[in-house]
């Protein structure tokens, strides 16, 4: 049976894609303007995800489409364009899909929702049920709900059937957001103030056993046309959970015993009451049908998959300090080029001037684990240039100085700077901007961002740029795992000899 999905560079389709490479299905992973892939089956690509994208040629031959690909949350700040985005994305992209998938003759379609359709907190022991009684407030949500009851029409009005999954918060051996957040806290020794938190009540769920549940519904009958709630069957308060990220760390769990009203009304007062609720509130969900009409059992209990993601947490924080040698070197030759390189800075700011009146480009990127920082170069454009990706710019608006500096890699040379601060190396992925969402997600699920960016690389010398996400966020990868201190070395020289044009503008 040929499986199609979505959204397999994801956390999760990723998880469920190698799942399945272990039966007897055949997984087709679905992925945006990716080039070069790790998982050992066939891809099929797509240039945007939205309601006109035409999925003709990719569902052919597919018998089940399960949909993973989403947009979680957006940058934007003004909630009009904020629920617009997600309705786009979620709602009518999805939409777009299941009719296509309809008329290609699939034969179901399995569609990755969200608990956030029942809301975002159940009451005290009254876990959330499948049914649902009034659309969520929650944009996000919303745009989840209006999906699954667009799916129901689309397959009652055809030969296609569908199964709608809500997990609940999923986790797993490369999670990312607000629960590795309290892995890195807690390994820290940070004295989180949660341990008084107990009588509330969540549930989770392994990526595992997600996608073991996801699997078993593939071919059931008794899944058919069907909602359900996916847990790990056993749901923990706030300080449980921390024990339990504690004891697979290996560390002594810090949290102090605050209670639960103190911590809100401090919340409220600095005006973070969402963080509290979440902290403090309940959600759970009744996974009874769940394991009623499939006959589904976790495969992995909730203590044993929290240890296991807290001790791949844990070593790959190890791994990532293989290079400490890579630190006190970046000191010492930022520090020494600089001072060598005094007079030609002073002498290319002064032409700066004459060439553009503002001779040094501040712009902010993305930085190590995501923070914003603010990178320095020479400016080697007009000053009306648009603030965008060095692949997406004219070619016209680069000045005279500008290509001299851009030959002979002279404008970043004040990047030291950055490097001295610590917020760059002088080898590391190349930093990208905050509206380049894209690479953002390919360079997060590769784990990008556990280091910091660099002047040079080894992306940069190969030629690749950013206007291939995938392929720039796999050499990244590939870079960070496999960086001894020749290679180091051999990338300095490398572009100090002119090599590599990575950043060049087309």
């Amino acid at each position: 049976m040929n499986i199609l999905v979505t959204g397999a560079n994801g956390f999760i389709g990723g998880a469920l894609v190698s799942s399945l490479l272990q039966t007897s299905h055949t997984p087709i992973a679905c992925v945006r303007q990716s080039v070069e892939t790790t998982l050992d089956c066939e891809y099929r690509f797509i240039d945007t995800l939205d309601s006109m994208t035409d999925w003709g040629d990719i569902l052919k031959d597919i018998d089940v489409v399960i949909h993973c690909a989403a947009k979680a949350s957006i940058a934007k700040k003004d909630a009009d364009s904020r629920r617009s985005s997600l309705k786009e994305v979620n709602t009518l992209a999805t939409l777009n899909l299941a009719q296509q998938a309809a008329k290609a003759g699939v034969k179901r379609f399995i569609y990755l929702s969200s608990i956030k359709v029942n809301g975002e907190f159940s009451l005290p022991n009254q876990p959330f049920t499948p049914e649902v009684t009034q659309p969520p407030t929650d944009p996000y949500g919303l745009s989840k709900y209006e999906a699954e009851v667009g799916l129901q029409d689309i397959a009652n009005n055809s030969a296609m059937d569908y199964v709608i999954v809500r997990p609940t918060l999923v986790y797993g051996n490369k999670v990312k957001g607000n629960f590795r957040s309290l892995m890195k806290w807690t390994y820290k020794g940070i004295p989180l103030p949660l341990d008084g938190i107990k009588n509330n009540l969540r549930s989770l769920v392994f990526v595992e056993n997600l996608t073991d549940f996801i699997i078993s519904s593939i071919e059931n009958p008794n899944a058919k046309n069907e909602v359900f709630l996916v847990s790990d069957g056993t749901d923990l308060s706030t300080a449980a959970l921390l024990n339990n990220i504690a004891t697979g760390l290996g560390v002594e769990n810090r949290a102090l015993p605050i209670p639960p009203l103190l911590i809100k009304t401090g919340a409220r007062l600095l005006g973070k009451e969402h963080i509290a609720q979440r902290l403090c509130g309940s959600l759970q969900v009744d996974i009874s049908k769940t394991r009623n009409t499939l006959n589904w059992q976790p495969k992995i209990s909730t203590e044993e998959a929290i240890q296991q993601t807290a001790q791949y947490y844990a070593s790959s924080l190890f791994n990532s300090k293989k290079n400490t040698w890579q630190r006190p070197l970046d000191l010492a030759l930022s520090a020494t080029g600089l001072v060598a390189a005094s007079p030609l800075l002073l002498g290319t700011t002064i032409i700066g001037y004459f060439d553009t009146g503002s001779p040094l480009f501040i712009q902010e990127r993305v930085g190590k684990d995501k923070k914003p920082f603010k990178l320095v170069k020479f400016r080697t454009m007009s000053l009306d240039t648009a603030s965008v990706a060095s692949h997406l710019a004219d070619n016209s608006s680069i000045t005279k100085l500008g290509r001299i500096l851009r030959k002979t890699k002279l404008d970043e040379l004040p990047q030291l700077v950055n490097v001295l601060k610590g917020e760059m190396s002088l080898v590391g992925p190349r930093p990208n901007l905050y509206n380049q969402q894209e690479l953002i997600e390919a360079r997060d699920a590769q784990g990008v961002y556990d280091v910091l960016p660099g002047i040079t690389g080894l992306a940069q010398l190969s030629g690749i740029d950013m206007s291939t996400p995938e392929l720039l966020a796999k050499t990244d990868k590939e870079m960070i795992d496999n960086l001894t201190l020749n290679k180091y070395f051999s990338y300095i020289i490398r572009t100090a000899l002119g090599k590599g044009s990575g950043d060049a503008v087309k």
